[in-house]
């Protein structure tokens, strides 16, 4: 019975850490964005970004019958040629909007969409690039665009470049307006002297006492 016990303990504490490990191996979302599409004269939400504490992304769907619309979408401008959308953060107030030619997504093929996302090192958003579709299909005689099929998500992290090194500014004699010129090196002499000085009148009057207390005894 004892034997029993411990083996379903052992078990339960290699499920405990088990599970413990998944959840440690699982990234969390840091950050995300709503991402609404224009469609005719409003913007519909089709999906959501996500970025995650391992520095990937990911673009999650919507699938809902009645999506959100953007209720401000009067503040932004409105052109019949350009497919536009816009990606608002739900951590904070912050706002992207990105363009494309409509004519790119006239495509009798599938359509495919990528979201590069800039961000500083400590994983703020400072921008985000939409592209869509291709240049070519500006050239055919479609009319009709077609929906977006496949979605890319791209992190991109800023980083600090090389810094140069500096050189110190020469000093200026203000007197000529000249340069400075580097003082000549100093003899041992002349850096220690301040040393030598005392240190060489201690022995002098260190070796005369002596002296003087033998000729007091023979007096």
């Amino acid at each position: 019975m004892r034997t029993v016990y411990t083996a379903v303990v052992f078990l339960l504490l290699c499920i405990s850490a088990a599970a413990a490990a998944t959840e440690a191996l699982v990234p969390a979302a840091t950050e995300k964005f709503e991402v609404f599409h224009n469609e005719a004269a409003d913007f519909v939400q089709r999906g959501e970004l996500q970025i995650f504490d391992d520095g990937t992304g990911q673009y999650q769907p919507i699938g809902l019958q009645e999506p959100m619309r953007l209720a401000d979408s009067d503040s932004i401008a409105h052109d019949d040629s350009k497919y536009t959308v816009v990606i608002r953060s739900l951590n904070n107030s912050a706002q992207f909007v990105a363009s494309i030619k409509k004519c790119r997504l006239n495509s009798d093929q599938k359509i495919e969409e990528t979201f590069v996302i800039h961000a500083f090192e400590n994983g703020n958003v400072f921008h985000i690039d939409y592209d869509a579709g291709s240049s070519t299909n500006c050239q055919n005689d479609r009319t009709e665009t077609k929906p977006v099929t496949l979605t890319r998500v791209l992190l991109k992290q800023r980083a600090l470049g090389p810094v140069p090194k500096l050189n110190a500014a020469p000093a200026i004699d203000m007197s000529t307006g000249r340069e400075k010129q580097p003082e000549p090196p100093k003899s041992f002499l002349a850096k220690y002297w301040y040393y030598i000085v005392p240190i060489v009148l201690l022995l002098m009057l260190g070796g005369e006492e002596p002296q003087q207390e033998g000729n007091t005894r023979r007096q």
